[in-house]
């Protein structure tokens, strides 16, 4: 099962920072970070539409998604989605 959660200054960077608005989609997917034993990433995209998510999840106005053909990467994961100083990060929990 693919879980995650978001900090309110994640949520409040969404808003100040990326400029979302309530409502609005933000998919978590994997993608290509290059070669050794952890070629990929999770990457976000606030510009996406769902086409065929596995995964609808709302917090804080937002929902966050992620599609079948990215399911398999994320699986019995579980990711925080945070915000510091230098902006928004993915921690992988478990």
């Amino acid at each position: 099962m693919i879980s995650f959660e978001v900090t309110e200054q994640a949520i409040d960077s969404f808003k100040d920072e990326w400029g979302l608005t309530e409502a609005q989609y933000v998919r978590i997917y994997a993608k290509y970070a290059g070669g050794g034993s952890d070629a990929f990433t999770i990457g976000l995209n606030a510009s996406a539409t769902p086409i065929d998510p596995a995964l609808v999840q709302s917090i804080g106005g937002f929902h966050f998604f992620v599609e079948k053909t990215d399911a398999w990467i994320l699986q019995d994961e579980h990711f925080q989605i945070g915000c510091n100083e230098n902006g928004i990060f993915l921690n992988k929990i478990s």
